[in-house]
């Protein structure tokens, strides 16, 4: 079982600078989870776990979360904001298979967004 928790994002904001209503996506080995959307904030909070099923197949070496956060639209396509992928090795390299991350998000170019 892959347990993830989806903390918080600071300083997020949509391209025109305006605040936005984030929410954020985890996938993992093709299987998205989505968390609630925060309104009007530009520091979401959401404190919301996931799990996946791993099926008793191991993480590897190669294995990495992809953590997108967008900002919902009433109307049309939900604006993306950033992303990040976050390497699962570090899990495997721990004894209790447990880690933390504080992954800054990237642009659409793979540029820092703060």
């Amino acid at each position: 079982m892959l347990r993830v928790f989806i903390l918080f994002a600071e300083n997020v904001h949509t391209p025109d600078s305006d605040i936005s209503d984030a929410y954020c996506s985890a996938v993992f080995a093709g299987v998205k989870k989505r968390t609630k959307v925060i309104k009007n904030s530009v520091n979401p909070v959401w404190n919301e776990g996931f799990e996946w099923d791993l099926k008793g197949i191991p993480l590897d070496q190669s294995s990495e979360l992809l953590v997108v956060v967008k900002d919902h639209e009433t109307m049309g396509r939900n604006r993306f904001l950033g992303e990040a992928k976050i390497p699962l090795q570090e899990v495997l390299a721990t004894p209790s298979l447990s880690a933390s991350f504080n992954a800054p998000l990237l642009d659409a170019k793979q540029q820092p967004t703060g």
